[in-house]
């Protein structure tokens, strides 16, 4: 789990990041990110709908197996780092580890 400093929960915050942030899609999530200029620090936070599952446990732990990929990666992420992940249907029954290349993926494209 991220600690406390590290996970995005103000409302503003989330909405400042939807209006001026990026958009970058991949095959289990979607990420809305912002470099912030105020701080250093990374900030997370991890969307999933009840589109996704009417199920709050496996909601959760879809949430739970994405922020430990985040954690596990931290380094990949530019210092100042905000970002949103918009979970998509496709991760429902995938693994740690595949949402960790996933994730691996986004950040260090394949070199020819």
């Amino acid at each position: 789990m991220l600690k406390k400093d590290e996970r995005i929960s103000k409302r503003k915050e989330l909405e400042e990041i939807k209006a001026a942030g990026e958009m970058i899609s991949t095959p289990l999530f979607g990420l809305v990110w912002k470099k912030g200029k105020e701080s250093k620090m990374k900030k997370f936070v991890a969307i999933v709908s009840k589109r996704i599952s009417k199920k709050a446990v496996e909601r959760n732990q879809i949430r739970r197996r994405l922020m430990e990929a985040v954690r596990k990666n931290k380094g990949i992420f530019p210092e100042g780092f905000r970002g949103i992940f918009l979970v998509k249907k496709n991760i429902l029954g995938k693994k740690s580890g595949e949402i960790e290349e996933c994730l691996k993926k986004l950040f260090n494209p394949p070199t020819h």
